[in-house]
């Protein structure tokens, strides 16, 4: 292979390389995957193709390639993403990077931070060897498909990880779709068959010039091929509504909820005493901003149950933090669990970074899964939390149509005693209404410790009518009310961690047991996020307590004995772990997927060529005026001459031309052609105008000389013309 052409190939495959790691833009976050991925692509490529002009043999290049790739892996995402806090960190960073690393890659929450090498040095050896495979296929003069399949394999293992979408993924795979077309055009450049002894300057300008042509008359068409893919997947009607989604296909997120619904064991909880956890916060805010911790948030109500729906999935160190322009405040909490009885773990809101192993989180609500089968001890927890002021508060708005956060689950009557609770959000802002409705509750309606428990939409009726009730009615009742009016609420059940001291101060708990387990309303507020609410009194109206004896109960002390809970626990399903969602299982599903990807793919473009060439040639064949149809024949049986590997270049003559193919294919094959020429010689340099006789001729000698090429080929060589490309990529 000559020098121009080598490097043409050389750069339309690096290109392609280049933005076949593109797609992993929308896998991790900030920039630095660029250098680990497209750099060892790139590198990779480079020095696969230097290799293959040594007198190295093939076990020895791709032992020398394998070392480099380990070496590159270590320098690029290895070494700086590891802290070497044991002797194995660094090795099982590399096993993690390569034998685990689809899987780490899967699980981690998107987009991955790059400073978990696992994921990263997954991609990194996907990139090196994708580099490697490419150059050594230009290096050895191989195919056009072998120069192709790596870069698009590359391309489409990122695919499971993160669909692409909108206008962006467009511009990645038009420019995908581009490269690849850049490559086939460079690549159908036939070498220069001059005799031995011909001077080797003129065989490599031969290339240069052929390589030139071909860039030139060849782009536009695949710039258009390029633009009309992407815009033809944009308006294609089949599956708009419900698009494909591969990172549906991981399965090892798991939709969990707990056997026993939280709010029911609120009484019983409280009533233990049972130590929960202990927890440290270094810095610890206003107890204003950071006063409770969440285990679950349940956003679904089917009129019995309050439930929710998560979906939890193993997670990088660094969670995204919700965008705001409002002050933020930074909580650092380090938990040691005492109690495990809970699969969730309790966590400050709007958490930003993670310190723990068998840690899963769901992004919708912002809790987090223990899957550590009660082998967890400690996690740490970095919450960045907005802290509004009452202005900011009165000012933020809340999203009406949300709703996941609206529906009440059940039809609410208007003679019911919930919608006369929700005319009570008086005010003319959200937050107004939402405080009106809280003072309410808090002032005319009173919490019995020794009231029945339940949620159910009769139980929250009678609570309302009577006037009294437990926690749990409270709670349901204003997240309902406020549902009504179409604000998005929630109900978070987790612990309180402050109490009051006998002065009146509000103090953190080292100690936090379940006399602190509490449950409150939260509102979704526009660049806030979620606003608890306290519709609870503070004083209890219960048997033995009046007006003259009352007292505060802090939240934090214990509450009096009272019945256990009369609602019946949920039927769901307590297991955790999905048996036919195995992380194996989804791995092996995810890669047929990918696989099927890669066989269907080359089969709909061999089928897409075959369909472009078909309607070409019917459209040459019903040419109006006769000369044009004789010349459209003659093009079309160059176009055969092409798919058979006979070299023609333009500047050839008719005579030329008839003469390579009868040297090329033999006189059989050939005679045919040798007809067509008097035909072509007489419509180009003859004064009378061809008539339609003649160009009916022209189409039968085309046909027959399809006929007797087909007969000199065997069958699968006959299907290799008819996806061979080149005829739509380039003009002889």
């Amino acid at each position: 292979m000559k020098q121009q052409v080598l490097l043409g190939q050389a750069s339309a495959a690096g290109v392609l390389l280049a933005v076949a790691s593109a797609f992993y833009s929308r896998v991790f976050s900030g920039p630095g995957w660029i250098i680990p991925i497209i750099a060892g692509a790139l590198v990779a490529g480079l020095l696969a193709v230097l290799l293959t002009q040594t007198s190295l043999n093939r076990f020895v290049r791709g032992l020398v390639l394998a070392t480099l790739g380990i070496l590159f892996l270590l320098l690029t995402v290895l070494l700086p993403g590891t802290s070497f806090g044991t002797s194995n960190e660094l090795f099982d960073a590399f096993v993690g990077s390569t034998i685990n690393g689809w899987r780490n890659a899967l699980e981690a929450t998107l987009p991955i931070e790059t400073s978990i090498p696992e994921p990263l040095g997954f991609a990194t050896a996907l990139a090196w060897i994708a580099g490697s495979v490419t150059g050594t296929a230009i290096g050895r003069g191989e195919g056009t498909a072998g120069v192709l399949v790596p870069g698009l394999v590359l391309a489409a293992l990122s695919l499971p990880l993160a669909a692409p979408s909108g206008v962006a993924s467009y511009v990645l795979i038009a420019a995908l779709v581009a490269a690849a077309l850049l490559v086939s055009l460079v690549r159908a450049v036939p070498q220069s068959r001059l005799g031995q002894g011909t001077d080797d300057r003129v065989t490599e300008f031969v290339g240069e010039r052929l390589l030139t042509e071909r860039l030139v008359s060849g782009t536009p068409i695949l710039i258009g091929l390029a633009l009309a893919v992407p815009f033809l997947a944009a308006i294609f009607p089949f599956g708009a509504d419900d698009p494909f989604d591969p990172r549906e296909l991981r399965q090892e997120q798991e939709v969990t909820s707990s056997a026993t619904n939280p709010l029911s064991v609120m009484k019983a909880q409280r009533e233990s005493g049972t130590p929960a956890f202990r927890i440290d916060i270094p810095a610890a805010p206003s107890a204003e901003f950071f006063d409770r911790v969440t285990l679950v948030a349940l956003d679904q109500y089917d009129g019995v149950n309050w439930t929710t729906n998560a979906t939890y999935s193993a997670t990088s160190s660094d969670i995204p933090a919700i965008e705001t322009s409002l002050e933020t405040i930074e909580v650092r909490q380090n938990y040691e669990l005492l109690e495990t009885n809970s699969p969730w773990l309790p966590t400050g809101s709007s958490v930003t970074a993670l310190v723990g192993d068998d840690i899963w989180y769901d992004e919708g609500s912002g809790t987090f899964l223990d899957v550590s089968n009660g082998g967890r001890s400690n996690y740490s927890i970095l919450s960045t939390i907005v802290a509004p002021s009452t202005e900011q508060l009165a000012a933020a708005s809340v999203n009406l149509d949300d709703l996941t956060f609206t529906n009440t689950g059940v039809d609410i009557l208007e003679a019911s005693p919930i919608t006369a609770l929700s005319t009570q959000l008086e005010g003319t802002t959200p937050f107004d209404r939402l405080v009106s409705l809280e003072a309410f509750m808090r002032e005319e309606l009173t919490l019995v410790n020794e009231a029945s428990s339940g949620t159910a939409l009769g139980r929250v009726d009678d609570f309302l009518i009577d006037g009294e009730g437990y926690r749990d009615q409270f709670v349901s009742a204003f997240a309902l009310a406020a549902r009504q009016q179409g604000i998005p609420t929630r109900i978070a059940v987790g612990y309180r961690i402050t109490q009051v001291n006998e002065d009146g101060t509000e103090v953190f708990l080292d100690t936090v047991s379940t006399e602190q387990y509490d449950a409150w309303p939260e509102v979704l507020f526009d660049e806030i996020g979620w606003v608890a609410f306290d519709p609870i009194p503070a004083v209890s109206g219960e048997a033995g307590v009046t007006d003259d004896n009352a007292t505060e109960i802090p939240e934090g002390q214990p509450a009096p004995s009272g019945p256990t809970p009369t609602e019946s626990d949920p039927t769901e399903d307590d297991d955790l772990d999905n048996e036919d969602d195995t992380p194996v299982s989804a791995t092996v599903r995810v890669l047929i997927v990918s696989g099927t990807f890669l066989i269907v793919f080359p089969i709909l473009l061999a089928v897409l060529i075959i369909v472009a060439k078909l309607a070409r040639r019917r459209h040459r064949e019903n040419l109006l005026d006769p000369g044009e149809r004789v010349l459209a024949g003659w093009q079309e049986s160059k176009d055969r001459l092409l798919e058979a590997g006979v070299e023609i270049r333009p500047d050839m003559t008719v005579k030329e031309i008839v003469s390579t193919s009868r040297r090329e294919l033999g006189v059989h094959a050939s005679s045919s052609l040798s007809a067509l020429a008097p035909y072509v010689t007489t419509t180009i340099y003859a004064d009378i105008e061809p008539d339609d006789v003649m160009a009916d001729n022209v189409w039968r000698e085309v046909d027959s000389f399809d006929r007797q090429l087909g007969e000199t080929r065997s069958r699968g060589q006959n299907l290799k013309a008819r996806v061979d490309p080149r005829p739509l990529l380039e003009k002889v």
